[in-house]
């Protein structure tokens, strides 16, 4: 298939662009600029996508998508709302596919058993607006076959979230320290970026109109347990960092990190054959990952 990648230079547009490379497929990877990297074989498209009639002009020709990008700001839910309305427009009876990228996060703290695809939501106020964006993708699944995937939190060749969180600082009093936020006796559900890739590749092939799944490893993370890996390898000390003080850097994305959350990816495995197989965030992280 051609199949529309936005992101694609992203951590996760970037990973399944690759994977549908891998399998045969040609990806036109959307960009903002001229010259932001891609993975090589993806014909790269300059566009933004929040001009009007941007996000079905780079749909033009192609046989699906998969909708990676995002704003990482304040914007990023009128940015979803645009590409998202724009594609399924486009696509609309024609039954062809368009993954589109919700986010674990969308159902808050889990509890003690793992979260399924019907766990009730929960999100925090930085992606407060993703029930409505899933609900709208949700009722296109008679004429576009829709599919959600929602990754928790992505790790892999230094990218994503966890090395800014977790970087190490230098400290007041001299030497290095590792903050992690709050406790860090919660838990990260997590997925390594390439095993993520393969989840939507396929899910574009093959995943049924409507369908939905969590991007996870079964075996979350303990937040302090990440953070003394990433310590011991810089020589430094760990330390609990107050969220109200760790605010004033981070603003609401401290929320979301301080989430406990466990959940289960058996729909992938069963409906999709998806067998992730890449080391493990705590095997990443000793490797300077």
């Amino acid at each position: 298939m051609r199949v529309l990648v936005t992101g694609a230079s992203g951590t996760i547009g970037g990973a399944a662009a690759r994977a549908l490379l891998r399998r045969g497929h040609h990806v036109v990877g959307v960009v903002r600029a001229a010259g932001q990297a891609v993975p090589e074989g993806v014909e790269p498209l300059v566009a933004d996508l929040f001009e009007a009639g941007a996000a079905a002009a780079a749909a033009e020709g192609v046989d699906g998508a998969v909708h990676a990008a995002s704003t990482n700001d304040e914007r990023a839910g009128e940015f979803d709302r645009v590409v998202v309305r724009a594609l399924l427009d486009r696509f609309a009876g024609t039954g062809r596919p368009l993954v589109y990228t919700s986010g674990l996060w969308l159902h808050g703290d889990t509890g003690g058993v793992p979260a399924a695809e019907d766990a009730p939501f929960d999100p925090p106020s930085v992606v407060a607006w993703r029930p409505e964006l899933e609900r709208m993708v949700a009722e296109a699944a008679d004429g576009v076959r829709t599919v959600r995937i929602r990754p928790g939190l992505v790790y892999g060749h230094g990218r994503g979230y966890v090395p800014a969180v977790l970087a190490p600082q230098e400290a007041p009093g001299g030497g290095l320290v590792v903050r992690h936020f709050g406790a860090g006796d919660n838990r990260w559900a997590v997925v390594h970026a390439d095993d993520l890739g393969e989840l939507y590749a396929l899910a574009l092939e093959a995943a049924p109109a409507g369908s939905v799944y969590l991007g996870v490893t079964d075996d979350p993370v303990r937040v302090a347990d990440a953070a003394q890996v990433v310590a011991d390898r810089h020589g430094a000390r760990v330390e609990a960092w107050d969220p109200k003080d760790a605010e004033r850097y981070w603003g609401v994305m401290v929320q979301p990190f301080l989430l406990d959350q466990v959940a289960t990816a058996a729909r992938a495995r069963s409906e999709l054959g998806w067998r992730p197989h890449h080391p493990s965030l705590l095997e990443e992280l000793k490797q300077g990952g």
